[in-house]
This record gives structure tokens, C-alpha cells and sequence, in this order.
């Protein structure tokens, strides 16, 4: 009897890791201020901010318990660090379901909810940290109508910074020190340009430090061996997926966890995870629409009943519900490691964002900025419109064109001013103004301190570079 007890008594104990502890003192004891992990870059920093902060409290982040039938996925999933690249094979079907998207919208908003009700311990250090409001994590999404727009070379630029160490030799670098993940569902991940602008990172990094007057000693010089080395192991801390379908990227942030617990297989055992960034995730969309619109006429005719029982048995197809299963996913990873998210995506068949023409004589370069703040939609289903904390939409400023009137020899004469431009590489990004009017006044009035929520970013050929926010 005793002895039933005690056991039964030892099965109710919750074990707490330290990582666990901690992140309950946060919010049992939580800051004025959002204190969540950073991008690295001032701007995008400031811009989380203002959305962050536009609830009057900690936001709840749904943490579904793994379905079992993911567990014979385990050894699917086939990371490949940046330095050792490998061939990944494709992961098997892991998510079918429903194809109402607003139907599933409610169904997620639902499972949201009954989270977000579970009973909770009266003592908050001891309550399964499960279903507790934990403090929002950023989630930006990075947009364009069309590619070539800048959002990859924005991509791996945050992914440098998240490996890069914040100083090395007294030079302040402003890395994270963490590892990442990057998943190149676009198959077009090119090492050699993410080292080049880690590269670059550092480049610029031990310029500013040499400019200022009072920090010019010679042992504060990083030589370019130096340099290298530094780029050559943080990079050693980028993990890199390449998914050949949607079903293998759902396969492979199921077993994501299990990879990084795994301390024989990476060099990032003593680092936190910073980043998931996903590259695209509108990849294998029409591909995805085609198999959709196929289960759809397969299902014709049939009994409803019918129809249910196979989505039950996940032996049909249904486009929204994979990618609300990758949305829980990618939520469940960012509430058991703390790391920001940051995917882009391509929203094909948008108008391109609309610029003001010049029709009245030279206005320098480039054409005028846009005549308003770009709204694109998402061209992902529920509720993929409302994960992202951030929503940006990117594009590179076009250079103006010749005027019909121009005259040869004017054109010839202008022709290394639009040159110079083009060398620029000048790239703008806006916050997607898409659902403004249902925005809180302060998130409004917060985007007015940065340029209403949009900046420039310069691709150059040897860095990425993002001024300082002006407020």
C-alpha cells in the first residue's frame, strides 16, 4: 500500500530542467519592457518592438503535444551543417486533414484556447510550463511580389549575426553567439555568399571600431587570417535542411528537437538556438494547390461521412491543414527553444508596389518611393495571417529609366549616374500595411518614430549593410 503510494506519488513529480526554471522566473517576475530574443539588427529590432507591445500583456503560444504517429519519423530527418553539405531525401507524409480554411482557422483558434484554459498549479515554479502564457517570440515574415528582391541576401544576413560572437579582440562584432537553423526549401542555399557576408560583418565591425578616435591602438587590429577564422567556426553553427516537399518540411521540424538534443551529431551543443529561418515557405505551393485540387475531385460524389473518416485516417489530401500543422510546429520549437522566426515567402501574381513616375525632368537615380505603404496578402493559408508579429515586404529600388524624349547623346552623358545606382544595390523594406486598419492606435503611432515602418538596405558585394534607425 506504502510502497503504491509513494509510487504514484513520484509519477505526478514535474522534473524542471534550469532552462525551464528560468524562463518561469521570467514571467512569474516579467520586465515593463520587451525583453525578446534580438535579430542583431537595430531597425527590424525596433520594428518587433513596436508590435510586440501592442497587447497589454504576455501573448499565449499554443505547444500541441507531438501526434505519435510522428515518431517513425525520427530518422528522417538528415541536417547538413553549412561546411559539410549533404543530400537530404525527402520526408515522408506526416500531416494530412482538412481542407476548409476558415473552418480551420476556428479549429486552431479552438486549440488555442483549451491551452490556454488548462489548469495551472497554484504554485507557478512547479505548473507544467506547457500551458502557461509565455512572452511573445518575434515571427517575421519577408515578402515580395516578385524575386530577386533582396529577401534571401536579408536572410542570411541575420543568420551571420546569429553565429557571429558579439566582440573578438576588444572589437564589438554584434553576433549572438548562438547557432541556427536555416531550411532551404527553395534548394538555392549558397554557402559561399553567406561567408561572405559574415565576412563582411566583421569587415565592417573593425572599421567603425578603428574610426573612433579614443579605441586605435594596434592591438585592437583583426588581421584577415583572423578574420576568417572567426567566420570559418561560427559558421560551423548553421544548420542547414533542404526539404524536397512540404511533407518533408513538416517532417523535419517534427523531429527537429530530437537533432539538436543530440549532442554527438553538431558542434552547437553549448549554444541556444537564435534563429529558424525558412527559405521559402511558399516553395512547393502550387505544387501543393495542384495535389489539393486533385484530392478535391477524387471526393466528389462521395458520402461526407466518407470523406471524414479518410481525413481522420490522414489518407487523403488537404492543402490547409499541412500548413497549420507547420505553424504548430514551428510554434512548439520557438516555445521549447526561445529562438525568433523568420521565413520568407513570394506572393506570385501581386501587383509590383507602385512608384511614382518621373515625367518632370531628372529626380536623381532612382524613381521616386512608393505613393503608399505596400500591402500585399498572404498568399498562405489560415492561420498563416496571423503568425507573423512582423510583415515585411521587400523590394529593390528601381533605377529610372530613359525618358522616350532623351537624346542620344544625353542618354550617354546620364548613362554613369543610373550605373553608379545600379552598383548601389539599394534595396527598401516596409512593414505590409495589409490589415492596417485593424492596427491599435500605438502601433500606429510607434511606426511614426521609424519612418512610418520602412527602411533601405544596400547589397553590396562584399556585406549587407542596414543603417541605424533615425528617429
Amino acid at each position: 500500500m506504502a510502497a503504491s503510494l509513494g509510487a504514484t506519488s513520484l509519477e505526478n513529480v514535474h522534473h524542471e530542467g534550469l532552462d525551464e526554471l528560468l524562463r518561469d522566473l521570467a514571467n512569474v517576475y516579467p520586465s515593463d519592457d520587451f525583453q525578446g530574443p534580438s535579430l542583431g539588427v537595430p531597425m527590424l529590432d525596433a520594428l518587433v518592438k513596436v508590435f510586440m507591445l501592442r497587447t497589454h500583456g504576455p501573448v499565449p503560444v499554443p505547444v500541441p503535444v507531438p501526434d505519435n504517429q510522428n515518431q517513425d519519423l525520427n530518422d528522417q530527418v538528415q541536417p547538413q551543417n553549412v561546411l559539410q553539405e549533404q543530400e537530404q531525401e525527402p520526408g515522408p507524409q506526416a500531416f494530412e486533414s482538412d481542407d476548409e480554411e476558415m473552418l480551420l482557422a476556428d479549429q486552431f483558434d479552438q486549440e488555442t484556447s483549451l491551452l490556454d484554459e488548462q489548469p495551472v498549479n497554484l504554485n507557478p515554479l512547479f505548473s507544467g510550463s506547457a500551458y502557461r502564457n509565455k512572452r511573445p517570440i518575434p515571427v517575421v515574415e519577408i515578402s515580395s511580389s516578385l524575386s530577386a528582391a533582396g529577401k534571401s541576401q536579408l536572410l542570411y544576413h541575420l543568420t551571420a549575426l546569429a553565429v557571429l560572437p558579439r566582440e573578438y579582440g576588444r572589437v564589438p562584432i554584434g553576433g549572438q553567439d548562438a547557432a541556427a537553423i536555416f531550411i532551404d526549401a527553395d534548394d538555392r542555399f549558397d554557402v559561399q555568399r553567406l561567408q561572405t557576408i559574415a565576412r563582411g560583418v566583421m569587415t565592417n565591425a573593425l572599421k567603425v571600431y578603428q574610426a573612433q578616435e579614443e579605441q586605435k591602438s594596434e592591438d585592437a587590429v583583426l588581421s584577415a587570417d583572423d578574420i576568417e577564422a572567426v567566420v570559418i567556426s561560427a559558421l560551423k553553427h548553421v544548420h542547414v535542411f533542404k526539404p524536397q516537399s512540404s511533407f518533408a518540411l513538416l517532417a523535419t521540424l517534427s523531429n527537429l528537437d530530437t537533432y539538436l538534443y543530440d549532442i554527438s551529431r553538431h558542434y552547437s551543443a553549448s549554444r541556444p538556438i537564435q534563429m529558424l529561418a525558412i527559405d521559402s515557405v511558399t516553395a512547393f505551393f502550387w505544387q501543393d494547390k495542384l495535389r489539393d485540387n486533385l484530392a478535391r475531385a477524387e471526393e466528389l460524389g462521395r458520402p461526407n461521412e466518407e470523406i471524414d473518416k479518410l481525413r481522420e485516417q490522414m489518407k487523403t489530401f488537404h492543402f490547409v491543414d499541412l500548413y497549420a500543422g507547420i505553424v504548430r510546429e514551428l510554434k512548439r520549437l520557438q516555445a521549447q527553444f526561445g529562438c525568433n522566426v523568420v521565413y520568407t515567402t513570394t506572393v506570385s501574381g501581386a501587383r509590383p508596389i507602385k512608384t511614382i513616375t518621373d515625367q518632370d525632368g531628372p529626380l536623381g537615380p532612382y524613381d521616386a518611393p512608393p505613393s503608399r505603404t505596400p500591402a500585399l496578402r498572404s498568399a498562405l493559408p489560415a492561420p498563416w495571417g496571423m503568425f507573423p508579429v512582423l510583415r515585411l515586404v521587400v523590394q529593390r529600388d528601381p533605377v529610372r529609366s530613359f525618358p522616350p524624349s532623351m537624346s542620344a547623346h544625353d542618354a550617354r552623358k546620364d548613362a554613369p549616374l543610373r550605373q553608379s545606382a545600379v552598383l548601389q544595390g539599394k534595396f527598401s523594406a516596409y512593414v505590409n500595411a495589409w490589415g492596417r486598419e485593424e492596427w491599435p492606435r500605438r502601433v500606429v503611432d510607434g511606426l511614426k518614430s521609424y519612418n512610418d515602418g520602412s527602411f533601405a538596405f544596400y547589397v553590396r558585394e562584399h556585406a549587407i549593410e542596414i543603417p541605424l534607425p533615425e528617429q
